[in-house]
């Protein structure tokens, strides 16, 4: 699917769609709800989710897909290109005008291409792959707990460590803010995120961090005023306060004992976290 705007599609954004096998992708004017990205790095966005209307059901718009996504108030890209109608760009005659390599030719184009694939793979291996969430939190816990050893960099997890939580609700909906709205066993309930607020300057950063951590479908276990853990173990609030996106904040924290012990994890983390965002 052409999309090429996709990685700065936001909860909120007006887009439309045409040339799906969906019949609803009509062009009509259409809100994200939901925006999806990979597994693992470089998190690209790999689908989104629209409504048509307030009551209508949120339609999965995936870009691997044919068709065509562009923002609501961005003109439609040409119907055709060279690959579709060929003829329409080509003069006569210009594929028969080349003439053929020469043996020597054909070797040294074939060494070239063998270079350039060969200092792309090795620049590939040296590129720094992004950390697993899930694994440098389990890790900083069962630091904490003094199974690590000083001075060797991060600590390494025991294999007992337990950071799975059974998840109560499902990220069913995103509210403006962005606020995840969660079904559980209260029904849907809008629940912004507890103790934690954007950092200053990166809201934009702290978003898209919010989403991926907690796309829609994601299941999730919801603690006191809002505290959010996914059911691989991933803590959202004190996750995007690790990476400097988000800093601690008492007022939203709430009253509980479980809040206490959460406010606390984060404040800790706010000590270590980077300044200014990616």
């Amino acid at each position: 699917m052409r999309a090429p705007e996709s990685e700065e599609l936001r909860p909120g954004d007006f887009v439309k769609v045409r040339g799906t096998a969906n019949p609803a992708h009509h062009g009509g004017k259409a809100v994200v709800v939901a925006v999806h990205r990979s597994a693992g790095p470089p998190w690209r966005v790999v689908a989104v989710d629209v409504r048509y209307s307030a009551r209508g059901h949120a339609l999965r718009v995936d870009l691997a897909e044919a068709g065509e996504l562009a923002r609501w108030d961005t003109p439609w890209q040409a119907e055709h290109t060279v690959e579709d109608a060929p003829h329409e760009f080509l003069s006569p005659g210009v594929a028969d005008a080349a003439r053929p390599l020469p043996r020597r030719g054909v070797a040294a184009a074939v060494l070239a291409v063998v270079a350039v694939v060969a200092v792309l793979g090795v620049w590939e291996a040296r590129r720094p792959v992004a950390p697993n969430p899930v694994l440098v939190q389990r890790a900083l816990q069962e630091g904490v707990r003094g199974t690590g050893t000083p001075g060797a960099g991060t600590p390494t997890p025991s294999a007992t460590a337990t950071t799975r939580r059974a998840a109560s609700a499902t990220v069913v909906a995103w509210a403006a803010g962005p606020v995840p709205v969660v079904s559980g066993v209260d029904g849907e309930v809008r629940t912004p995120l507890a103790g934690i607020v954007p950092a200053e300057g990166c809201r934009d950063a702290y978003v898209r961090d919010l989403l991926s951590h907690l796309p829609i479908g994601q299941g999730v276990d919801v603690s006191g005023a809002g505290w959010y853990r996914t059911d691989d173990g991933l803590d959202v609030n004190a996750e995007l306060v690790r990476t400097g996106v988000a800093v601690p904040d008492p007022a939203t924290a709430g009253t509980g004992a479980s809040d206490a012990e959460n406010l606390r994890t984060v404040q800790d983390l706010a000590a270590d976290a980077p300044s200014g965002c990616r």
